[in-house]
Formats: C-alpha cells, sequence, structure tokens
C-alpha cells in the first residue's frame, strides 16, 4: 500500500482526499492458463505450563478464613454444611446431590491438553491480454 498526503492526495481526489489517501493494491492474474494453488496445513500444540488451581474445599475454606479476616463479624460465605456436602460430592457418596452442591473441574472442563488446528488456502489466477484474475480463499 501507499499512502498520499496533503496536495497530491488532493490533486487526485479532490476535497475528499484533504486528510490523505490510502492506496492499497491487491494481488493481481498473470496472463496464461489458469493456475491453482493449494495449500493445507496441519500443526498441533499444548500448552507450555498448566495452572494449578484450588480445589472446591479448599477454595471455600480460603474464603471463608478472607472474610472472616477482613470483618471478624461478617458470617462466612460457606457455611459448615455446605462444604461438608460439596466434599461429600467430590468423593461420589450415596445419596449425595451434584445439583444442589456442584464440584466442578473449570480448568478440565474448558481447557484440553492437546488440540490441533488446520489451514486450508485455495488460490486460481490467469487471464488474457484483455483481463487478468486473481481468486483465493482460506478456511
Amino acid at each position: 500500500f501507499s499512502i498520499l498526503k496533503d496536495a497530491s492526495a488532493t490533486a487526485l481526489y479532490g476535497a475528499r482526499g484533504a486528510n490523505g489517501v490510502i492506496l492499497v493494491t491487491t494481488k493481481q492474474g498473470k496472463e496464461g492458463t489458469a493456475k491453482i494453488n493449494f495449500r493445507l496445513e496441519n500443526s498441533f500444540s499444548q500448552s507450555a505450563r498448566t495452572l494449578e488451581l484450588a480445589d472446591p474445599i479448599t477454595y471455600m475454606n480460603l474464603y471463608n478464613e478472607g472474610v472472616t479476616t477482613r470483618n471478624p463479624l461478617q458470617s462466612p460465605e460457606f457455611d459448615h454444611n455446605k462444604i461438608i456436602n460439596t466434599q461429600a460430592t467430590l468423593n461420589g457418596a450415596p445419596g449425595s446431590n451434584p445439583y444442589v452442591y456442584p464440584a466442578v473441574d473449570w480448568l478440565k472442563l474448558l481447557f484440553k491438553k492437546r488440540t490441533s488446528t488446520q489451514r486450508a488456502n485455495l488460490s486460481v489466477s490467469g487471464g488474457g491480454g484483455v483481463a487478468r484474475y486473481y481468486i483465493g480463499t482460506s478456511y
């Protein structure tokens, strides 16, 4: 691309070019028979390190400790009954209700250990003495 400023832009584009003009040059086709290019890329990646997060029981205990440290008169967010029932859900105890006392490992649910990525590019160019064309797409 090229940038035209001041008088050169105003001379070519009039009042619309008073603040400057950016000219973008796109790819052009070449004369001759149609040339087809196709490229497929496949890559694999994994995280260099993973986060270590607290389990639900540790989180609830630390949260309660933080609340009572700031304000000793405030009641804890998670009562003893909730902590015990969440521990039962984690252990898979009979009669525990995971809908009332959920213990979700969000890190495991949201992130994969490894993943693959694919990318495909296709372009066609060609033309004759009168017209040339270039068509490209990516996915």
